[in-house]
């Protein structure tokens, strides 16, 4: 137990005082008046306020994430595809003299069918959408490819519609 500081004090200064008031050259304490001061150190020792530990912070349980299930693979396309790297015109033809038929919107998807490489601005692909949209031509500059491009066949441009000219693009 821990003792009152100035309670203690009190006690050794009540000891010393009562040795001083003899009129011995040295004081001397009896074995009485040592075991009683003793037995009064402890009984105050014993009623003395004890501090009251402060309450420990409950430290939270951590969280455990609940396990992601694990991704299913799945199948790789056998047919090389073209998704959009930003919103692009689907053309009738490959070209830009050929009329918007369509746009390939950022992120869609589509089978590529066909090539066609002689033109100023690199190779076009011929696209069938696999989502909702006309199928057509695309800039291979504006869309990421996956899968293997070397059995594209390579395809003859179709004329240049004339101006009002309705144009419809095989699949």
């Amino acid at each position: 137990m821990r003792l009152d500081r100035s309670k203690f004090l009190a006690a050794v200064a009540l000891a010393v005082l009562s040795a001083c008031g003899r009129s011995s050259g040295t004081p001397t304490l009896s074995s009485a008046e040592v075991l009683s001061t003793a037995q009064a150190i402890a009984a105050q020792t014993r009623a003395a306020p004890t501090s009251t530990p402060s309450a420990v912070p409950a430290t939270p349980t951590p969280t455990v994430p609940p396990i992601t299930p694990t991704p299913t693979v799945s199948p790789t396309p056998s047919f090389p595809t073209a998704v959009a790297k930003y919103n692009v015109s689907v053309r009738s033809g490959p070209g830009e003299d050929y009329p918007i038929v369509d746009l390939f919107l950022q992120g869609q998807t589509a089978e590529i069918t066909g090539r066609y490489d002689d033109t100023p601005i690199g190779t076009w692909w011929r696209i069938v959408r696999i989502g909702p949209g006309i199928n057509g031509w695309v800039w291979s500059g504006a869309v990421d490819v996956a899968g293997d491009t070397s059995g594209v066949p390579v395809v003859e441009a179709p004329d240049i519609p004339e101006e009002g000219e309705a144009t419809v693009t095989p699949g």
